[in-house]
């Protein structure tokens, strides 16, 4: 509003002084509020920063880019190509933070540019040959912290997403970067804690490996397998045919990777692929098989239903028998959860001849020892069941008794999740079979539901959407004699109807992982020099409950009639819910059934 007229000459002469911290503290509060230089031109920014970009000071220099960047950001789209001639000077603060061996200065400033990335990636075209080049030796140098190759890598892979067209007219792009993912993905190591975990999650996700993994998949989507594919399949073959197990779980991997963003061409070949990466299923290495495992159950999803329809003999041959390798457990419940990428996306045709064959083996994995392995095998059982509808009566009085019995005994606090998915496993099996099957055991199914339902108290408890989900699929096949539980099942799923957004507001140097975790939800944006973060998770629970409301309204008809109005109260308002498309979508599909 310029009231404060003194304030930019005294910047600038705080950007000139010779003590260092002063000039930086010039370009924080430059980067803190770009708008003050919105009246400058942009020659006289491009002067006052240039100088900037080669101060004698490392925390100068990245100051001033972080602030360039800043007010790039904040420039109209008329002013930016004007501030194109800053871009070399800026990229010059990387290769002194490099050389001095400052990794956090090296990341903040690679950080900064990818929100430069992100919002003007046509400032990068004259300098993108050179930040390729700088960018990958940074992604591909193994004496560096992992949080700055990934870094180094994450500018190349967001410039490629947000000007794909820009990065495919560049000859080196995919050549340079692609070998770099393969390296990463070809660092995966070894260790006895692999084997022996009894709970799987996704604690490596910030490992090399995974991340290489990652950016080849988002390389692929952005570019396609025109650019990318000839240059991958350089490789793939030969890491395929390494006496290094880690290349070869690399080149499978690279294979699953690729398969979506390639799809076009890939599946021309797809008899190919598929006869080249089978044999892995007896591959010495367990991490080997593993990696297989995943390849042929995202290839059941990228290339369905080509994939089931044409190639079910050759791919479901070698994946059932290895749901038999009980010594390596992860192995065999991935070789299960394949299973349910590809029985997803099979006619009931394709799987009929193997469900004896398949029903033996994870009746054997249900009675495993490791909690994992039962809870996929109850997952793939649900999977098939529901694909193979009618066929899977002769199954049934020896499958429902054992997920009863798990409903009935797995009680424990360590058990939640198994319960989740034996609830969802038996209502799926009931759609299934029919009401005339399932009728002995509704009355059962309904008191060890009721029950669960009175014992989730806490907020995280994975059993609450698995019984929502299950009591919708009751209401399903029991139609207007569901009416007398609806008192059961309205209440939890009204409060969370009416459940309003979490949000929090941090500045843009506050760490928003320690009292906002991603693994709770929380995803934030950069906005106006501040962190805006959003409880995600929240608004997905209020999605799903409106989304069963509707369900309920529909299958019942006039026995939804004791919950008409409050259902009203609750929902109309959600049409005008911003936060959410899908809570709108869903409150307005729901009424009309209210």
């Amino acid at each position: 509003e310029n009231e404060w007229a003194d304030l930019l000459p005294a910047l600038y002469a705080c950007a000139q002084d010779g003590n260092a911290s002063l000039r930086e503290s010039a370009y924080r509060v430059f980067s803190s509020c770009p708008y003050l230089l919105s009246g400058q031109s942009p020659d006289s920014v491009n002067s006052a920063f240039g100088g900037a970009f080669q101060d004698g000071d490392a925390t100068v220099r990245l100051a001033a880019l972080q602030a360039s960047v800043q007010y790039i950001l904040a420039a109209t789209d008329k002013q930016r190509p004007a501030l194109a001639p800053m871009m070399p000077q800026m990229l010059g603060v990387l290769e002194p933070l490099q050389r001095d061996g400052d990794e956090d200065g090296l990341t903040e400033a690679l950080s900064a540019l990818i929100e430069a990335a992100e919002e003007t990636p046509k400032l990068f075209r004259a300098v993108l040959d050179s930040l390729v080049t700088f960018a990958t030796a940074i992604g591909k140098n193994d004496a560096l912290e992992a949080t700055t190759r990934q870094t180094a890598m994450e500018l190349l892979v967001t410039l490629a997403e947000s000007a794909p067209g820009m990065c495919r007219k560049n000859a080196q792009f995919c050549q340079q970067i692609v070998p770099v993912c393969l390296q990463m993905m070809s660092s995966i190591e070894d260790d006895e804690e692999w084997y022996t975990v009894e709970t799987l999650d996704d604690s490596d996700n910030d490992e090399n490996h995974v991340f290489g993994e990652q950016t080849l998949d988002r390389l692929a989507n952005a570019l396609g397998g025109k650019q990318l594919l000839p240059v991958a399949f350089n490789y793939i073959p030969q890491m395929l045919a390494s006496s290094e197990w880690n290349q070869r779980h690399a080149g499978l991997m690279a294979v699953s990777s690729i398969g979506e963003g390639c799809l076009k061409i890939m599946r021309n070949e797809l008899g190919k692929i598929v006869h080249m990466v089978v044999p892995f299923f007896t591959d010495s290495h367990p991490r080997v098989r593993y990696a297989v495992c995943n390849c042929i159950g995202q290839m059941a999803t990228d290339f369905a239903p080509k994939l089931q329809e044409e190639h079910h003999a050759a791919v479901l041959s070698a994946l059932i028998p290895v749901m038999d390798q009980t010594s390596v457990p992860r192995v065999q419940t991935h070789a299960a959860a394949a299973m349910v990428n590809f029985a997803e996306e099979a006619t009931k045709q394709v799987l009929e001849p193997y469900l004896d064959t398949l029903f033996e083996r994870l009746l054997a994995m249900l009675n495993g020892s490791k909690r994992y392995v039962q809870e996929q095998a109850i997952t793939t059982i649900a999977t098939i069941a529901d694909n193979a509808q009618a066929k899977f009566n002769k199954y049934y009085s020896t499958i429902m008794p054992m997920l009863l019995n798990v409903l009935a005994q797995a009680t424990d606090h360590d058990h939640r999740l198994l319960r989740g998915k034996a609830m969802e496993c038996a209502t799926f099996i009931a759609l299934a079979v029919g009401k005339d099957v399932f009728a002995p055991d509704i009355p059962r199914v309904i008191e060890l539901l009721t029950l669960t339902q009175q014992s989730v108290t806490e907020a995280d408890d994975p059993q609450a959407s698995y019984l929502q989900a299950s009591w919708a699929r009751l209401c399903k096949l029991m139609g207007a004699e569901f009416a007398p539980i609806l008192p059961v099942v309205m209440p939890p799923l009204l409060t969370a109807a009416k459940q309003q957004p979490d949000f929090a507001v941090l500045e843009a140097d506050e760490d928003a992982e320690t009292g906002y975790s991603a693994e709770d939800g929380w995803e934030f944006a950069n906005i106006g020099g501040q962190q805006i973060g959003i409880r995600t998770t929240l608004l997905e629970e209020k999605c799903e409950a409106v989304e069963l409301i509707g369900t309920y309204a529909r299958d019942l008809g006039t026995g939804f009639v004791p919950y008409a109005a409050e259902t009203l109260e609750t929902l109309v308002p959600l049409f005008k819910f911003y936060f959410h498309e899908g809570v709108r979508v869903a409150a307005a599909a729901a009424v009309p059934y209210v």
